[in-house]
């Protein structure tokens, strides 16, 4: 698991010393694996102490362990660099979310998919709404109906359909970054009414995935070359789409057998 998925699973319970230390880590993992615990806490500007306590929320049982795993992770990166190829980009895009599928369990989020009176799916951008548009599909064809909403809790729209939320509701929202302005506030409501909530985002750490219940990730990498600093693969979304939805009828059957 990446240290960024680590981090995002424990973002809702992160102090500000927390978000400020994660921040600095995640913007510096290059450099961590070569650092002692005192420069982390002078360069995050909090202290030793709270850095051991980071560490430990983590999971770790100490800075040492916390500092080698990143390590090893950017030993594994730097010998798996995105390639510059745009052709090449997409295969590698590809191979690293499927090798994510592969390892990934998904049992508690087929049943959370299972329990649910009424699914939606809030997508943030054009690329999210033709992931959304996939995903309806997707789940009509196992005999689920979906509802795709407006992606801004300012739309009239949104706030009348957000209105009949419950708490058997399950709530797709789908991000290239987890970062989307329009994303602020957004699972407010679902929350307090007690609606789950699944993200699809890049494989970095977001506040979209530290906010919902689960978490899902497609590998997305910018090509390193000047002249192609804007592609940005978004096929991977689709194979985790897809695999999501024929795993759930997958375990849908297996779940009829059994009963």
């Amino acid at each position: 698991m990446k240290i960024e998925e680590i981090i995002n699973k424990k973002y809702e319970y992160f102090s500000d010393i927390d978000e400020e230390i994660a921040k600095y880590v995640l913007d510096n993992k290059d450099k961590i694996g070569n650092m002692g615990i005192n420069a982390v806490a002078k360069n995050s500007f909090t202290s030793k102490s709270s850095v051991l306590r980071f560490a430990q929320k983590l999971g770790f049982s100490g800075f040492s362990e916390f500092k080698n795993y990143i390590k090893r992770e950017v030993a594994i990166k730097l010998n798996t660099q995105g390639p510059h190829e745009l052709f090449d980009q997409v295969l590698t895009d590809i191979a690293r979310t499927m090798e994510y599928l592969k390892n990934v369990d998904l049992q508690s989020i087929y049943e959370a998919m299972d329990e649910c009176k009424n699914v939606y799916i809030l997508p943030t951008g054009v690329a999210q709404d033709n992931q959304a548009n996939e995903l309806q599909r997707l789940f009509m064809m196992s005999g689920r109906p979906v509802h795709i909403l407006p992606g801004s809790i300012y739309s009239s729209e949104y706030r009348r359909i957000i209105e009949n939320i419950e708490v058997d509701d399950l709530i797709f929202v789908l991000s290239l970054s987890g970062e989307n302005p329009n994303l602020d506030g957004v699972l407010d409501i679902p929350k307090v009414k007690g609606a789950k909530t699944i993200s699809l985002t890049n494989f970095k750490s977001n506040s979209l995935a530290g906010k919902a219940d689960f978490n899902l990730y497609a590998s997305s990498t910018l090509n390193p070359a000047p002249q192609n600093w804007w592609t940005q693969s978004v096929s991977p979304f689709f194979v985790v789409l897809e695999a999501l939805l024929f795993g759930y009828m997958d375990y849908s059957g297996r779940k009829e057998k059994e009963g």
